[in-house]
């Protein structure tokens, strides 16, 4: 680093200042509020993610309201977590104001307005959405999927079009033209006359300066990546579409176009004066009748060359109940099959654990739609050669794959999908477009619902609470440490006993997650309803109820479990879940959260976890709350400031030496000055350590016998950074009724613990971090891993390097706290010598099965 970087860490104010000490009471109630203005925040963001559950009326007053109140909140966060750190945070107000600008914008509507007009598929962001349309955004989405093949390309977004308004001095009748449509009964004649009026003057739309550059480059840039000869497929991407409603063949497309920056220009216009089709402002009338603005992108892609094309339905439409999906297809390009050009094959796959093809219709194609073969693009019917008429125009291996695909697009997406699909020459399926399926019951079968579920077993009612409303169902799958998460199925359901921000990595592959402890307004709980998973949690011994592989049903709507697949609640919600999105503020309240409650910073340990790694409100929220964590633990270790008057010495029945500072209600009253006993103790954490550390068999009194090597390579190398901060000479515990922060040191080995632990579970935390022994570095190294896998086992976030552990759990029920704490304490006692032991991996394993058989004596049986 060189040298002026490294001496701007160091402003000379701060450098030359002496270090002022704050009261230790002070920096703890400083702390409290960072919780209390934490928790606000997190609180008004859950209580908008369960209004989006269904059950809940609410209009747009509420959301505005609501809005307002989140960034109160916020900036309250902020400010807290500023003067708790004596403003090493400042930053963060300038990464929050994008933020709020942009909600505020969604708000106001404008949220289309301002950004790129041209931005690739690979580089589109969540916050991009509003910009970019509904189908880029969910084709970026799958863009990332390595399960799913997209072509290539770019979007003209909503940008633009905003753009073009404006230089074109079209504002006006826009303005005027969705004045209209909001109204209840409008001018219908000058409603006609405006939409006739736009649809012409947004096709002859003259560009802004610069723009066809822009283009041009991105064109050679898509040319350079892609086989030759390039044609483009520039197909319409509106605000709203293959969102909540399709709008299917509402807006034009243009395909086969030349790579030219004129001409994907003028496409582009087509596409966009398509947003005043009469069909088009017929079909959003019907589904937004209460009116509301709209605009339009483009997606610009690669042209696949088709050997077949069609769509596949994930669930039949006609029979949802049946449990299959329906294809058909034709040869050729897609548009001939989605217009109804030509004749198409039907096929009906089966749904179940072996996908198998149920059903074939064949139908006699004459003619397919190709590429004309000029260098001008287009594309007209071909006529197919005799042989090929009554040919399948998909191989049965090719069938199963993509039903495959639309069974992982399902759960992926979280309902059924309507998916348009193209085969290349080479054989190799790409996914255009992949939309919510829109499925209508007739109400004649709802009340007979509660009777087709009389003939499945009950695992569970009435229990747990709901952390997100669906219904979801597949085979069990136990997740008991973070390392089960890399083989988690497609489809399973997720059984665990308590929840983990983590789960995030399976989230978009879970049918659903039920957990025994867990809060709605924990981090997995908003990472649920943003992915929406069903999830209930709360749900007592469900793990002791389900085998791993047995298909069970959850739902979580009504709190109820059933054994084996109830296909009529999962028909029932494929027919009813499209009604919730329909209320412009639903709606709007949807596009907030995605904008806030998005979780990025889920590991602490990650190198991004910075102010300016955090792109939502829950990622601000998130790093403010660790920091105020870390904030205390360097408290813990500040022995400029540490005020050890105060310490009091613990009497206990071993040797561990901790001197106890008592901030509020951590000893009883009458406990005597000095040698205070384990009864004495009120802290509810250091309780709970404590108790652990003096659990039969856990602490070993012996020492253990040290190599006379190991010992002359600890005392050469113990690492200079794990004494700095350390408190040599005493064990010291900060404590108040409801947190304690522990630093000690036994032998050569440094342990913290910082942990809050009361009723309410958002606040609760445990901090861990474990360094050194006595030993070389390898059986040191080894003896971190048999820490970390047994922290792992109790769902800890883990991090190791070399002889280093850090560890961190939270959101815990108070309950679970002290439990874990316990095994903390334990784990303390139990490893305190271990290094000396640990002479290979098998005894990592060893060790590790018998703490968590609950074996604590085989320490003493091994010496």
């Amino acid at each position: 680093m060189p040298l002026r970087d490294f001496l701007k860490g160091f402003s000379a104010p701060r450098w030359l200042t002496p270090k002022t000490c704050r009261p230790l009471p002070l920096v703890f109630s400083q702390f409290r509020e960072v919780l209390k203005a934490n928790n606000s925040a997190l609180e008004i963001i859950a209580d908008m993610g369960e209004k989006l559950s269904g059950e809940y009326l609410f209009d747009l007053r509420y959301v505005e309201s609501t809005v307002e109140e989140m960034i109160t909140a916020m900036r309250r966060a902020i400010d807290a977590i500023n003067i708790l750190t004596e403003d090493q945070f400042v930053a963060l107000n300038e990464v929050f104001t994008p933020m709020e600008t942009r909600v505020r914008a969604i708000l106001n509507k404008r949220d289309d307005r301002d950004g790129l007009s041209l931005l690739w598929l690979a580089e589109v962001e969540t916050r991009h959405w509003p910009l970019v349309g509904g189908k880029a955004a969910h084709l970026s989405e799958l863009l990332h999927n390595p399960k799913v093949r997209v072509p290539e390309g770019f979007v003209i977004t909503a940008s633009l079009f905003h753009e073009l308004l404006d230089l074109n001095g079209i504002r006006p009748e826009f303005d005027r033209f969705e004045q209209l449509l909001s109204e209840h009964l409008p001018d219908e004649e000058a409603l006609e006359a405006l939409r006739l009026l736009l649809h012409e003057k947004v096709l002859h739309a003259v560009p802004p300066a610069g723009f066809l550059a822009a283009l041009s480059d991105s064109l050679k840039k898509l040319g350079e990546s892609c086989p030759s000869p390039l044609f483009l497929a520039v197909r319409s991407s509106a605000q709203e579409e293959d969102m909540d409603f399709s709008f299917a063949g509402q807006f034009h497309s243009v395909l086969q176009v030349p790579p030219q920056a004129e001409t994907v220009y003028y496409a582009y216009l087509q596409v966009a004066a398509s947003l005043f089709g009469a069909k088009a402002i017929l079909y959003r009338r019907q589904v937004f009748p209460e009116g509301g603005t709209m605009s339009i992108a483009a997606c610009c892609q690669r042209m696949i060359m088709a050997q077949a094309s069609g769509i596949i339905y994930s669930v039949d439409p006609m029979e949802p109940g049946s449990q299959s999906m329906v294809v058909v297809g034709a040869l050729g390009q897609g548009q001939a099959v989605v217009e109804g050009q030509v004749p198409t094959d039907f096929f009906r796959i089966s749904k179940g654990e072996v996908v198998q093809v149920l059903e074939r219709v064949i139908a006699a194609k004459h003619e397919a739609l190709l590429p004309t073969g000029d260098a001008d693009g287009g594309l007209e019917m071909h006529a197919i050669p005799e042989a090929q008429v009554e040919a399948p125009c998909l191989e049965d291996h090719i069938l199963l794959e993509l039903g495959g695909l639309a069974l992982h697009l399902e759960t992926f997406f979280k309902r059924p999908q309507d998916i348009e699909w193209t085969l290349d020459p080479q054989g190799i399926l790409y996914i255009l477009q992949s939309r919510p399926l829109l499925i209508t019951e007739s109400a004649q079968g709802a009340p007979r619902l509660s009777e087709k579920l009389e003939g499945y077993e009950l695992i569970a009612a009435d229990v747990g609470r709901v952390a997100q409303q669906g219904i979801g169902a597949g085979p069990v799958y136990w997740v008991e440490t973070l390392a089960d998460l890399k083989d988690f199925p497609e489809g399973a359901v997720l059984i665990s006993h308590r929840d983990s921000s983590q789960f995030v990595q399976v989230m978009q592959r879970a049918a659903a997650i039920v957990t025994e402890v867990g809060t709605p307004a924990s981090h997995m709980a908003t990472l649920c309803r943003e992915f929406r998973v069903p999830c209930l949690v709360g749900v007592p011994d469900i793990m002791s109820k389900v085998t791993p592989g047995e298909e069970i049903t959850v739902d979580a709507e009504d709190r109820r479990i059933y054994r084996g697949r109830a296909v009529e609640l999962l028909t029932y919600q494929a027919t009813t879940t499209m009604d919730l999105n329909m209320a412009p503020e639903f709606r709007m309240l949807r596009r907030i959260l995605r904008e806030v409650s998005r979780l990025n910073l889920v590991d602490p340990l990650m190198q991004d976890f910075k102010p300016e790694g955090c792109k939502t409100f829950h990622d601000v929220l998130r790093f403010i709350h660790e920091t105020a964590v870390l904030h205390l633990v360097d408290l813990g270790r500040d022995d400029h400031c540490f005020p050890g008057g105060l310490a009091r010495r613990l009497d206990l029945p071993i040797q561990a030496g901790i001197l106890a500072i008592d901030i509020g209600g951590g000893i009883a009253p009458d406990a005597p000055r000095d040698q205070i006993p384990f009864s004495a103790i009120r802290s509810i954490p250091f309780r709970a350590i404590l108790q652990g550390m003096l659990f039969p068999g856990a602490w070993h009194q012996e020492t253990m016998p040290v190599s006379f090597r190991d010992m002359m390579h600890s005392m050469m190398t113990t690492p200079q950074d794990t004494l700095s901060g350390q408190y040599t000479g005493h064990n010291i515990a900060i404590i108040s009724e409801t947190y304690v922060n522990l630093c000690f040191r036994f032998g050569y080995h440094f342990n913290i613990i910082d942990a809050f632990c009361h009723d309410v579970e958002r606040d609760n935390h445990i901090y861990f971090r474990f360094l050194g022994g006595a030993t070389d570095i390898a059986k040191r190294s080894r003896r971190a891993t048999l820490i970390a896998t047994i922290l792992e086992a109790f769902d800890f976030s883990v991090k190791t390097r070399g002889d280093l552990v850090i560890a961190r759990t939270g959101n815990l029920v108070q309950s679970e706290m002290e439990r874990t704490l316990d095994i903390l304490g334990r784990l303390i006692g139990f490893t305190r010598q271990l290094d000396v032991q640990m002479t290979d991996d098998q005894v990592v394993a060893r060790y590790a099965e018998a703490f968590l058989m609950g074996d604590y004596g085989v320490v003493a049986e091994k010496r």
